[in-house]
């Protein structure tokens, strides 16, 4: 309750505070608050933007707002985060909260869902229902809200949409036309078994699926013999009261 308080407050004081562009092209909730190591909320009016601070480097887009809760501890509001690069970093969303280190990945907030996209990093995810999820490199999948089982809906991980990436990783990369296809094409070599580990991965999936409906189909039963037992054994008492008077 604390921290969704605290974000509001934030939001609020974007929309009451005078608008004043700050040089990162950002607004900063306190004024200039990157500089220091407080807590930070900030919206991007610019094109992007981008953060270099020690071994952290994060990019959002325009639109996105982000807060600061300390140097590896972060918040996606709305938007879409890169984290380039971070020896280790958690950011929270409304869905789910990502903790990676020792590589890349993507947060893309579509209103209704999140995707989490996991480009070389050791990546794991947990829902807002207490879930867990290991998120391979090349891999992404989405998550959006709790539905009526109190559950967090989401969809199978899949290789990453390479077509809707390369535009937004093109939105907020910094070198050349040139750097932008040479890291292209090493990443394409990079993901060149993706297929294959692909078809692993969902191979796992679907044997841990059999395994858990195996194990639901054994409890039912069971539940089903338990109850048979307890049925049968009123039944005998029953009868022995009745014939024992």
């Amino acid at each position: 309750m604390k921290k969704v308080l605290q974000a509001l407050i934030f939001v609020l004081a974007f929309q009451v505070e005078v608008r004043v562009r700050a040089s990162s092209d950002t607004l900063q909730q306190p004024t200039a608050c990157l500089k220091s190591a407080e807590s930070c909320a900030l919206h991007v009016v610019g094109p992007a933007f981008h953060l270099k601070q020690g071994e952290l480097e994060l990019h959002a887009t325009e639109g996105s707002t982000l807060m600061r809760l300390s140097h590896n501890q972060w918040r996606l509001m709305k938007g879409v985060l890169w984290v380039e690069k971070a020896p280790e970093v958690t950011v929270e969303t409304p869905y789910a909260t990502t903790k990676g280190s020792h590589g890349q990945y993507w947060l893309i907030d579509r209103g209704d869902r999140l995707i989490v996209r996991n480009i070389n990093a050791d990546l794991n995810v947990e829902l807002r229902d207490g879930k867990k999820l290991e998120v391979p490199a090349g891999f992404e999948f989405w998550v959006s809200g709790i539905n009526s089982k109190g559950k967090n809906e989401y969809g199978m991980i899949q290789t990453v949409e390479m077509k809707d990436h390369l535009v937004l990783w093109n939105k907020l990369f910094k070198g050349s036309k040139e750097q932008f296809k040479k890291e292209v094409a090493e990443l394409r070599e990079n993901w060149s078994d993706l297929g294959e580990r692909g078809g692993s991965l969902y191979e796992k999936i679907a044997l841990r699926q059999i395994a858990s409906i195996q194990e639901g189909q054994r409890q039912e039963a069971e539940k089903k013999r338990q109850a048979q037992v307890e049925r049968q054994k009123t039944r005998e008492l029953m009868f022995r009261r009745a014939f024992d008077r």
